[in-house]
């Protein structure tokens, strides 16, 4: 099925216009312009190397879940703005950084690809790099390791000279998290964000050496490693079936690791942070891609900002990291409470002594495919993505409004059956059947959030002026959610000046197909009420009624000078 990829025409046209041009942000609602749309951040400037982020793990913990959360349901004005999403309102102010499109622009932290432009399955499935690992051609070589934890690992440097952090599965559950990992590195990093390359490998007790004065820690205490540590290492580890060890591998970022971002606030020592994080959409809306693949740990020690340098400037960049969390596994194996309830989530914890045991909570009803050993608790029956939950609260993810999970579902509905199949395959599993498995939840967890969110905001979206037509996309309907003969579509058409005041709107014009022609009655009607000079801007107002009622509205700004969409607005 095709997805989308509907961004192609004018718009990338756009992206290429703007790419050295950006100023600042154009940001939805502003002022109309007659100019091209802002697809770049200014935030990769020259600064210097800042200082080392390194929270406190236990009150970061803390904070996100008493004392952060408490200020949110104390605050008066969001108590208001709460109120007044009774009426169509949002609890929190619009994102920060969207673009008069209502997209979000290339930055330091976000770079557009599925659902923009063309990804083949391939493409999809190969990730921010080769996807090969460690280069095998000679050992490796162990420059550290732990053997404390959960799971042992260690860094190994390859013959490239490339260095990697291997890790492996908790005790007895060969491939659920390395596979899960993997995967989900592919799909955030297809959706936009940055990752490191992650890969499944294989390796035996001949592919190791050990790099001299290696310290190990052990019972809290560091010594010199010996091969006897690896040995010792390694027995913990269940084989796979040729006898081999799996891994997943993590290649090394480039530049200066500084530590990881925080969900909320600013990094005060970089002039380019200049948006809050919480009012950051990529921020906001990946609470929905987690829901989708349940990457509950999202903590701040999940994102590493790395201080990189292109050419003759320095600027920091932002990775998320960390992905064996997901699809339904977690540190010591399958996780099935995870994603349905914060690590300590009062509300459920007074229902559950409310009910004196009687109320059955919605996650214990899980149940794990059958005879798949290597897939955790990963299924859609009960999944809702209204409801997610992480580890912990998440200050961005507490600011997702609907216009910001929109977006994010546009992005997971754009990626097709085939190229979920192609991303499951990276994980490697032994059973062809874990692979259908894993590819089939998602799909079918992406269709349910593209409803969810595609119900309350209308996708009517990517609006061109091309060759003498206007035309727009209902993704719904071009992505298999909604019937086709169940559409019905409905126009106006108004001239407005740069704050959107106009001379008036025409009538409702139903449509049978989600294009115009720009020289249509209706819109020669709406031109010739105001002249260009006192109203330059075309405003073309779309609704959608799917056999209920009329939709919300959208609406596109076409300048009537330069003969492009200039603006979106929901």
């Amino acid at each position: 099925m095709k997805r989308g990829f509907h961004f192609l025409g004018q718009g990338a046209r756009a992206l290429c216009l703007t790419a050295a041009l950006v100023p600042s942000f154009a940001l939805a609602g502003e002022p109309l312009r007659d100019a091209p749309v802002i697809w770049h951040e200014d935030d990769r400037n020259h600064v210097a190397e800042p200082g080392e982020r390194d929270p406190n793990l236990l009150w970061d913990g803390i904070n996100d879940t008493v004392i952060l959360p408490r200020e949110r349901h104390t605050n008066p004005v969001r108590l208001i703005r709460r109120v007044g999403t009774a009426f169509g309102g949002d609890h929190v102010p619009p994102a920060s950084n969207i673009n008069a499109l209502d997209e979000v622009p290339n930055s330091s932290w976000f770079t557009n690809r599925i659902g923009h432009f063309d990804m083949t399955a391939a493409e999809a499935a190969r990730g921010p790099g080769h996807g090969m690992g460690p280069d095998m051609s000679a050992p490796w070589t162990i420059v550290s390791a732990k053997s404390e934890g959960v799971t042992p690992g260690f860094n190994i440097r390859d013959a490239k000279g490339d260095v990697y952090v291997i890790k492996f599965d908790a005790p007895g559950y060969l491939s659920m998290s390395t596979g899960a990992g993997v995967i989900a590195n592919r799909i955030f990093h297809a959706c936009g964000y940055n990752t490191p390359e992650d890969a499944i490998v294989h390796f035996t007790r001949d592919d190791l050496i050990l790099a001299e004065g290696v310290e190990l820690k052990e019972h809290g205490v560091k010594r010199v490693m010996t091969r006897a540590d690896i040995d010792k290492l390694l027995a913990t580890l269940e084989l796979a079936p040729d006898g081999t060890y799996r891994a997943i591998s993590s290649r090394f970022l480039s530049g200066v690791p500084i530590g990881c971002f925080n969900y909320l606030g600013t990094r005060g020592d970089d002039p380019n942070d200049r948006v809050r994080h919480e009012h950051r959409r990529e921020l906001r809306g990946l609470k929905i891609i987690a829901a989708w693949i349940n990457h509950f740990d999202t903590k701040q020690h999940n994102s590493l900002d790395m201080y990189v340098t292109e050419g003759d400037r320095s600027y920091v960049k932002h990775y998320l990291i960390d992905f064996a969390s997901t699809l339904g596994s977690g540190a010591r194996g399958p996780a099935i409470r995870y994603g349905y309830e914060y690590t300590f989530d009062l509300p459920p914890i007074m229902l559950r002594l409310a009910s004196l045991g009687f109320r059955e909570d919605t996650w214990r009803k899980q149940k794990r495919p059958e005879g798949l050993a290597e897939v955790g608790y990963f299924t859609t029956k009960y999944f809702d993505p209204r409801e997610f939950k992480p580890l912990q609260p998440n200050s961005a993810f507490a600011n997702c409004t609907g216009r910001d999970a929109y977006w994010a579902a546009k992005i997971i509905s754009s990626f097709t059956d085939e190229q979920l199949l192609a991303i499951a395959r990276e994980g490697h599993y032994y059973d062809e059947r874990a692979t259908a498995h894993i590819a089939r939840t998602l799909a079918e967890r992406r269709d349910k959030i593209a409803r969810a969110f595609f119900d309350e905001v209308p996708p009517i979206d990517f609006f061109t002026l091309q060759d003498g037509t206007i035309a727009f996309h209902d993704l719904g309907v071009e992505r298999g959610l909604y019937p086709t003969d169940e559409r019905r579509y409905r126009v106006r058409f108004e001239v407005v000046n740069e704050d959107r005041r106009g001379a008036g709107g025409g009538a409702w014009q139903e449509l049978a197909a989600p294009s115009l022609a720009y020289d249509a009655p209706a819109v020669r009607e709406a031109l010739g009420r105001g002249s260009e000079g006192e109203y330059p801007f075309l405003a073309i107002e779309v609704q959608v009624n799917r056999g209920k009622s009329w939709s919300p509205s959208t609406t596109a700004y076409v300048a009537r000078a330069g003969g492009r969409v200039v603006a979106l607005d929901r």
